[in-house]
């Protein structure tokens, strides 16, 4: 080495520790990308149901045989491949070599089996998986404690993972696992998750102050290639002003945007070339719990509901054309969506623009029902989170004129308001479902099947079930894609909800800040994102 060159070594070795000893504030560290979320955690715990501001930070951290990319097709993560002998009864998946854990550990077939055996035997409830797993040979032995062990799960080496199933189901690769790592709860005990990072994605989870903010530090070993920053901050800002003024400030590079303030913000000059809009494979509604509130067991109540809401005004009213309009229960972009709603016939009573309000038909309807001008209908409050409260107000103050009643609305804090419509507490709210995987059953199926644990609304049909059954059952997507339809007018001609327009995702992104992408189930794709 030149004495110039060491001289010169020197010199930025002191102007490092003079800017740290003297007050001057060093970054954390260098390429933290600084991002926000709308809410806060509902938990780090990879087998409790996340939500999707949380699964949005747990995916970053876990990963499952197949993920989802920005054109919203199913792509291979932990498993390289898989393939079926007998059309979806069993399932044989390589996995991908070389994979480490944030331990270091490596990950095999053994953590797959363990992460599963977790999520049925989890108590008090199942894990989130279990819904999915409930089809694997053994599992409901294993779930009463009949049995010790996943009986229909063979590990022949440590990279591949035979897996039988009571039926076939030709879609068990795309489910939403998070495999985590089994030797974490040897080495931290039953809490695990609060105190080491277990799952081997691009991010190691690196603390979480909750109300607060969370950090995740790059995973420098990860089987994809290092992420392109060495960090993310994610501050917990659900007041949309406060979001605002941080990113103002520039203390943000990243700001996703909640529905409610994205028509004001993308108005405005001031964030010309900052937003950026992506596709979110959502199905949106107004749900009806017709257990709570007895006029909605009435068909004909629930198709009036439909018949106030003018949908189509939200479009540019609410979030200045960043929707689209959905007819149905599946969400556009995934296979048998229908962009048009069905032509009715020319005596159908119903016909005219189903996305255009018919205050006469709703109140015909409700006549008929035996509440003419609303006269016996109980009072009624739309219950939502706060990132809804606009859209609740507007349907509220249609409802309300059409079905000649007060019509309310009561946002919560969004734990509450979830804990409230899981728990099937709420007559009527505005609901969402943002895909897990790219295929319209886990948007109906979540929704509408009486085993789904996220059935919210509590409507259950027996011909729908058996819909849904068949379909994971057909490997041909063209089959499937007839059920689904076939699922999908069962649902509109029992008018169970009123479909609403899907937000896209909105966020504001820094100049200079490229590789940005929240992908359709809501994940951001930080590892790409690179600072200027």
């Amino acid at each position: 080495m030149s004495l110039s060159t060491l001289l010169r070594l020197l010199l930025i070795l002191l102007a490092a520790i003079g800017a740290g000893a003297g007050g001057v504030a060093l970054p954390a560290k260098a390429g933290t990308l600084r991002a926000s979320l709308s809410d806060d955690l509902t938990t780090i715990d990879p087998f409790v149901f996340p939500g999707l501001v949380t699964a949005g930070v747990l995916r970053q951290v876990y990963e499952g045989f197949t993920a989802m990319d920005a054109g919203g097709n199913a792509v291979p993560a932990l498993a390289t491949g898989w393939e079926t002998p007998d059309g979806g009864r069993t399932w044989r998946f390589t996995l991908r070599p070389g994979v480490r854990f944030h331990s270091g550990r490596e990950f095999t077939a053994a953590d797959v089996l363990w992460t599963w055996e977790r999520h049925l035997t989890r108590k008090p409830q199942p894990g989130y998986s279990a819904f999915y797993l409930r089809g694997i040979e053994g599992a409901a032995a294993l779930q009463k404690g009949d049995a010790a062990s996943l009986a229909g799960v063979s590990i022949p080496d440590p990279h591949t993972v035979v897996v039988r199933l009571t039926e076939p189901d030709a879609l068990f690769p795309l489910y939403p696992f998070l495999f985590v790592d089994r030797g974490m709860e040897a080495e931290f005990g039953a809490a695990w998750h609060e105190r080491a990072s277990g799952g081997t994605g691009p991010f190691r989870l690196l603390s979480w102050r909750r109300g607060d903010s969370v950090r995740l530090e790059a995973h420098a070993g990860y089987w994809g290639g290092a992420p392109a920053v060495d960090g993310v901050s994610l501050a917990v800002l659900p007041d949309a002003n406060t979001l605002l003024a941080r990113y103002d400030a520039k203390d943000l590079d990243v700001a996703p945007l909640p529905e409610n303030v994205v028509r004001t913000v993308v108005r405005q000059p001031r964030y010309d070339g900052q937003v950026r809009a992506f596709a979110r494979a959502q199905v949106r509604y107004l749900a009806l719990n017709q257990s709570l509130y007895p006029p909605f067991r009435d068909r004909r109540v629930r198709e009036a509901m439909r018949h106030a809401l003018d949908r189509a005004a939200t479009l540019d009213g609410l979030y200045a054309g960043r929707a689209v309009l959905a007819n149905g229960f599946v969400t556009p972009g995934l296979g048998g969506y229908r962009p048009d709603a069905p032509t009715p016939a020319p005596d159908d009573p119903n016909r005219g623009d189903p996305n255009r309000a018919d205050p006469n038909r709703a109140k015909a309807l409700l006549a008929e029902a035996g509440y003419a001008d609303g006269r016996g209908l109980p009072p009624l409050q739309i219950a939502g989170a706060p990132n809804v409260r606009e859209e609740a107000t507007y349907v509220a103050a249609q409802l309300g004129a059409v079905l000649g009643i007060p019509v309310g609305v009561r946002i919560q804090e969004r734990a509450v308001y979830v804990a409230a419509i899981n728990e099937g507490r709420e007559a009527l709210f505005i609901n969402g479902w943002t895909a897990d995987f790219p295929d319209p059953v886990d948007q109906l199926a979540s929704q509408w099947h009486s085993a789904s644990p996220t059935n919210r609304s509590r409507w259950h049909n027996a011909d729908f079930d058996r819909l849904m059954d068949r379909a994971r059952g057909l490997a041909d997507p063209a089959a499937r894609g007839a059920l689904y339809r076939e699922a999908e007018d069962l649902l509109r001609e029992e008018a169970v909800a009123v479909p609403l327009p899907v937000p896209q995702f909105v966020a504001l992104v820094r100049p200079g800040v490229t590789g940005m992408v929240i992908r359709p189930d809501g994940t951001p794709d930080y590892r790409s994102t690179r600072l200027p």
